[in-house]
């Protein structure tokens, strides 16, 4: 017969130690592995790395989302945006102090996914990533190994659509938080 302590560590570690997660895990792992190759200036390594970190991106929201919601987590729920934003921010400031990619427009994403961060702090699971979320992540991810790849003009132009995308989810954001937490002045 199993005690309720028992049953909550076998839960929890149902809930936490999923598949999913793991993936998720693997792709903080690879940020500052990706970060210190740039640096390096070993850029085909860390473009490789950067993918493998992205597929993992999609793969572990495909395998949460399999057979109707089983394998997913308030953690791998809190922790994938997470992960992203750290991704792509960070890769993102790193070509900049290279001189591949504006500060300014750097900055603005950082400064956007800052906001976004303290607002998943604060509002925790209530709000949920919207599809222009995941389309401005997916734009961001491409922009961003491409411009590691062969920096130029296109993968600048995805990158500025990507941002741009990026933004438009933030408004998505605040109004969705205006009507669920608004709603009751």
């Amino acid at each position: 017969m199993k005690q309720s302590g028992d049953h909550l560590d076998q839960r929890l570690g149902e809930r936490v130690l999923t598949l999913p997660n793991a993936l998720t895990l693997l792709r903080i792992i690879a940020i500052p592995v990706v970060l210190i190759l740039l640096m390096a200036r070993e850029d085909i390594v860390a473009v490789t790395v950067f993918v493998a970190a992205a597929a993992t991106d999609f793969l572990d929201g495909k395998l949460a989302r399999r057979r109707g919601g089983i394998g997913t987590s308030h953690l791998g729920a809190i922790l994938d945006p997470v992960a992203d934003r750290l991704m792509v921010s960070s890769v993102a400031a790193v070509l900049a102090i290279r001189g591949v990619l504006p500060v300014w427009v750097v900055a603005i994403l950082v400064g956007r996914d800052l906001l976004a961060f303290l607002g998943s702090l604060v509002f925790g699971g209530k709000i949920k990533v919207n599809r222009v979320g995941k389309a401005a992540t997916a734009v961001l991810m491409t922009s961003v190994a491409l411009v590691m790849y062969r920096p130029g003009i296109i993968g600048e132009l995805m990158f500025y659509s990507g941002l741009g995308l990026s933004l438009v989810a933030g408004v998505l954001y605040v109004g969705t938080i205006k009507r669920r937490f608004g709603a009751g002045r």
